[in-house]
């Protein structure tokens, strides 16, 4: 394997090589300055050279729709190239004389995202190694904000940075005229927990068309200035959708990057694309889902076989994030904002276990047995800590059984929070878990019964009263300058939980149909009797204690 780029290392005419190759194309460009500046190698898969072709077409006027919406699964360097280097690479072009001048306004949901990816995109500029090459001053130089600037002191580059809740009216992009000069850019626009929202879903589109839409500066028939976003995708009716369904009012060149690529996807990519993928996943792992054959998109970084391990854990978050194929949630019972969230939890008097288990046979693919880690606070309110999602036959299920209640057992003796009780559903495989445990008596069990009345239905349209009140809370995923939450914390500080399965558990929530039209509802099985015992009866009062 060939050394790392190292400035220091090149000759004078390497350092015209390099700049002679950066100049001939955005890959080239994105590839050599990652390298250089990160001192790490950029894995360049098929669907990099394909996301770079794009950003070329549309700078140099061969993109037909002028729009462009990427859809690429997590991990896809979709910021690494469109958010951070695009802009680098627009300015040396400014700087060489192709292009003019430009103007881009970067939005994403992240006020803290989009700041740090305009910090890195400026530099690169001020790195001592590009002034080498491309020189040029900066005027207005801040994280969300900051310009170029040519030797009379007039403007010939700009990026501004806003949060997609900050004030977005202050930025433009793009000027008045038929060639390139800057883009708006929506780099994961949507923060997911809101996609669960339809009033959250309906204030972010409604801010596409009412100010963002109005922030280009050329708004022309002929040569509009384009919009790029990139994306994973989240629900039907997010960004992407309600953009390919009209709701800007503005065509989009669409390209589509599933993780798991069959066949039928490959053979409608158009040429290279076509040629390009086949040869760089056809002698790797497959599997087969439905009848169908996958290979991951990106052998390399993406292993098939722990591909395939997301999508049978989390059918809907991964067909909408990893495949780009977001199914329709059915529901309309429950509106996850209704949901409270913490990063820290009170003083709690007690914790339980809920579980809701599945038929006892492992080849049922929708049937999940589920284990959730629930708390009552000493406010009166019921707090969600931790869940777990799995397919285990009887044997395997006692053996998780127990060892979660193992790990979650431990509390501070100088705060009691006991672990008070495991209520487990008195049917199918929760009846085998209940006799065992019993004959044991290692673990205090609460026999939850399903007679006449106890439909779900009924039992969902009975706790959300409680939910809608602001009784039962969940933990954050992000905060509130939006940053990820990926670990909740007891009160005393102590980790209490990841968060990784929050996600699922709100589509479940918000799946959730009165035709019983939805595909999942083990996890808020459990909540549904987290809040029927601990909240609506007082924590067992009159239940099966056995």
């Amino acid at each position: 394997m060939s050394q790392l780029l190292e400035w220091e290392d090149l000759d004078f005419p390497d350092r015209v090589a390099l700049k002679s190759k950066s100049e001939k194309s955005f890959l080239n460009f994105t590839r050599l300055w990652f390298e250089l500046l990160q001192g790490d190698r950029l894995l360049v898969n098929w669907h990099h050279r394909m996301m770079a072709s794009k950003i070329d077409d549309l700078v140099f006027g061969r993109l037909q729709p002028r729009n462009l919406i990427i859809n690429v699964p997590p991990g896809g360097t979709k910021t690494e190239f469109v958010s951070i280097h695009a802009a680098a690479y627009i300015n040396m072009l400014v700087q060489t004389g192709k292009l003019r001048r430009f103007r881009n306004l970067n939005v994403s949901f992240a006020d803290s995202l989009v700041k740090r990816n305009s910090r890195r995109t400026r530099d690169i500029i001020a790195s001592a190694e590009y002034q080498s090459l491309w020189p040029c001053k900066f005027g207005v130089n801040q994280a969300e904000e900051w310009e170029v600037v040519n030797p009379r002191g007039r403007t010939v580059g700009q990026t501004v940075s806003r949060s997609s809740g900050g004030q977005i009216t202050g930025g433009r992009a793009g000027y008045p005229g038929p060639d390139f000069s800057g883009f708006v850019c929506l780099d994961d626009y949507n923060k997911p927990e809101d996609m669960f929202s339809a009033t959250k879903r309906d204030n972010a589109n409604r801010l596409l068309v009412n100010t963002i839409r109005s922030r280009r500066g050329d708004k022309s028939k002929d040569h509009p200035t384009p919009f790029v976003s990139i994306q994973q995708r989240l629900h039907t009716d997010d960004a992407t959708g309600f953009m390919l369904s009209g709701g800007m009012g503005v065509d989009f060149h669409h390209v589509t990057i599933p993780a798991l690529v069959s066949e039928e996807y490959i053979d409608a990519l158009p040429e290279p694309w076509r040629s390009l993928c086949w040869f760089s996943v056809k002698d790797t792992e497959s599997v087969v889902v439905g009848g169908v054959r996958y290979w991951s998109y990106w052998p390399a970084n993406e292993y098939v076989g722990d591909l395939l391990r997301l999508w049978e854990r989390d059918e809907y978050t991964f067909l909408s994030q990893y495949m780009q194929r977001p199914r329709a949630l059915t529901g309309g019972l429950i509106d996850t904002d209704w949901f409270k969230r913490y990063t820290h939890l009170p003083p709690l008097t007690h914790r339980a276990v809920y579980v809701d288990t599945n038929s006892g046979k492992v080849e049922d693919y929708n049937d999940y047995t589920v284990f959730t880690l629930a708390g009552m606070g000493a406010d009166n309110n019921l707090y969600l800590i931790d869940s777990v999602r799995g397919r285990w036959d009887p044997e395997d299920l006692l053996q998780q059984a127990t060892a979660l209640w193992e790990k979650w057992k431990p509390y501070n003796p100088k705060r009691p929070a006991p672990l008070r009780h495991m209520g487990i559903e008195d049917k199918q495989a929760g009846q085998g878990l209940i006799t065992t445990l019993k004959k044991r008596k290692s673990i205090p069990v609460l026999e939850i019964p399903r007679g006449a009345g106890q439909n779900k239905l009924v039992r969902c349209l009975n706790s959300v009263p409680q939910i809608k009140t602001g009784k039962v809370f969940i933990p954050a995923l992000m905060t509130d300058d939006g940053q990820p939450v990926n670990q909740v914390y007891y009160w005393d500080g102590t980790p209490a939980a990841q968060t990784s399965w929050v996600l699922p558990a709100l589509a479940e929530c918000a799946d959730f149909s009165a035709d019983d039209s939805h595909k999942n509802d083990d996890i808020l099985d459990t909540f549904m009797d987290a809040i029927e015992i601990e909240l609506i009866s007082g924590g067992g009062t009159g239940w099966g204690w056995v």
